[in-house]
């Protein structure tokens, strides 16, 4: 999914957030400067159902959770938030946040952004839910803690926001956080941003994958167009090969692809499609699981497999390899699975 965060080019600001881009990095906010006095603004009912409690049942258990709940609620003073939107052609935040259209809107891979391996303290995204009352935290509320309880604290807007449509990032602190550099993949500049501006980002992307628009007005409406295009030197070239992403699995640290590969099945190809394969994708440590039919992606994520599925699954892999090995072709499924199989009968 991709979001966009619009920012203006006053001297300072641009200054700041040029060299934040450059380090890979994001402010995520404070609430206290959210420029919405309202966010992060909600009534509850739990305090005084617990005073209830503690009358009925004068326990040191309801100290405890009284005491933890308060805590709960001092922590929109320690989260950082980062807001964005999901709209890069929104008439109003390119005329508030964009400088009139002199600015600037950059574009996320909302993955890459919120990656735990990049930020552990990430906690929660949310799009926000827009209403016209004040959001109250009631008992129920804390059965279902990221929809109910979270979700209101921190996700909850009046509707006159509505247009913004944004994408909340929270963090557990507020400061500085890191990306991934693949995580920007456009940046879309206004009908009057200054050549300088645009002189300035493609210098700045020169090495990497990053498409740059102009959004311009048009059948009253808001267009764009592509009007320049960096790319990352590569040793290699993957799109030489054929071959589609079954599937993506990702934690902080590591990352798995299961790929079916329809080039040809030469020993040295497959150990240059690895290759070219792993400096196009990967940006963790990683395992490639290369199969030669693309049936057997209903069988990637079943656990565990009966007998015909385990035949199956092992007989269409080509080969299965980790990046802290040599690359080498071979199926270490295959004899394992059929030896388990014949070992039962």
């Amino acid at each position: 999914m991709k979001v966009y965060k619009y920012r203006s080019i006053e001297e300072n600001v641009f200054k700041r957030d040029f060299e934040t881009i450059n380090n890979n990095s994001f402010y995520s906010s404070n609430y206290n400067m959210l420029n919405d006095p309202f966010d992060i603004y909600f009534n509850e009912e739990i305090s005084q159902v617990i005073n209830q409690l503690k009358i009925l049942f004068p326990y040191k258990e309801l100290n405890n959770f009284e005491n933890q709940f308060k805590k709960v609620l001092n922590f929109k003073e320690e989260i950082g938030v980062y807001c964005l939107s999901k709209d890069f052609l929104n008439e109003q935040l390119w005329a508030y946040y964009a400088s009139s259209y002199s600015g600037y809107c950059i574009e996320y891979d909302l993955d890459k952004l919120i990656d735990k391996g990049q930020n552990f303290d990430f906690q929660y995204k949310f799009e926000i839910d827009y209403k016209d009352n004040i959001p109250t935290l009631g008992i129920d509320d804390l059965i279902n803690l990221q929809d109910g309880f979270i979700k209101k604290m921190f996700a909850t807007k009046k509707s006159t926001w509505k247009h913004e449509e944004e994408i909340r990032l929270i963090f557990d602190k507020y400061g500085m956080k890191k990306f991934h550099p693949s995580a920007i993949t456009g940046i879309y500049f206004g009908i009057k941003t200054p050549e300088t501006i645009k002189e300035s980002f493609y210098g700045l992307f020169k090495d990497m994958d990053v498409r740059f628009y102009e959004v311009f007005p048009s059948n009253f409406k808001l267009d764009f167009k592509l009007i320049n295009e960096t790319k990352r030197k590569l040793k290699l070239d993957v799109n030489k090969f054929e071959f589609d992403i079954l599937d993506h699995h990702q934690n902080a640290f590591h990352e798995s692809y299961y790929i079916f590969y329809k080039s040809s099945i030469d020993g040295p190809k497959i150990k240059e499609f690895i290759l070219a394969f792993r400096e196009e994708f990967c940006i963790k440590e990683n395992s490639l699981y290369i199969f030669n039919n693309e049936e057997v992606k209903s069988l990637i994520n079943v656990y565990p497999k009966n007998d015909e599925e385990y035949i199956k699954y092992a007989d269409s892999i080509i080969t299965v390899c980790d990046d802290w090995e040599e690359v080498t072709i071979n199926n270490p499924y295959k004899d394992f699975h059929y030896n388990e199989i014949i070992n039962k009968q």
